[in-house]
């Protein structure tokens, strides 16, 4: 049998469906991630009878739940408004399709230049989608966190200075009163 060989591709070629799928990707396990905090935290204000101890076990995958378990999970013990949950449930329908094989399934459309743009603005509505997903759930603690007198406003801020001095260089003398440079 007679080997095929198919042209190569110019790795330039694939970086915008590389930061495309990275972004998707990050999307993805960001909605995770909201959703198990979000489990943890209405375990910690007393919401749908969650016991902290199993929340934790959750989320520290001693007891294995998916993401749609974990959903479905909290929407069995709480009621959720009809807008986030199907935001819920469209955001992990489309995690899903992205983690489980997306690009493996689109790989002849990739390797084609003619419907690589085609993939990309998949994954783009993909992330979108996620993303909603994702909103709803930082809607749900943001509710969450007034309820318990916590600002999630400050909460953030203070995450995202904790972020950016953990991705800053050991080198750099940035102190955070002025804007972290490209370094």
């Amino acid at each position: 049998m007679k080997r095929v060989r198919n042209a190569p591709i110019d790795p330039d070629d694939l970086k915008p469906l590389f930061y495309w799928a990275g972004l998707t990707l990050h999307a993805c396990q960001q909605l995770e991630h909201g959703t198990k905090v979000l489990l943890v935290t209405m375990a910690e204000f007393g919401f749908g009878g969650f016991r902290l101890d199993d929340a934790i076990a959750i989320i520290e995958d001693e007891q294995k739940k998916t993401l749609g378990q974990i959903l479905e999970h909290l929407q069995q013990r709480v009621k959720i408004s009809e807008g986030w949950s199907t935001s819920l449930k469209e955001g992990l329908r489309s995690r899903n399709r992205f983690i489980h094989g997306f690009l493996t399934d689109s790989i002849e459309r990739v390797v084609d230049p003619a419907t690589r743009d085609e993939v990309i603005a998949d994954v783009k509505a993909i992330r979108r989608v996620v993303l909603d997903g994702d909103h709803a759930v930082r809607q749900m603690l943001e509710t969450l966190f007034a309820y318990g007198g916590l600002d999630w406003k400050r909460l953030n801020e203070q995450w995202a200075d904790e972020v950016r001095a953990m991705n800053r260089p050991a080198n750099d003398e940035w102190d955070g009163s002025q804007e972290p440079g490209p370094g």
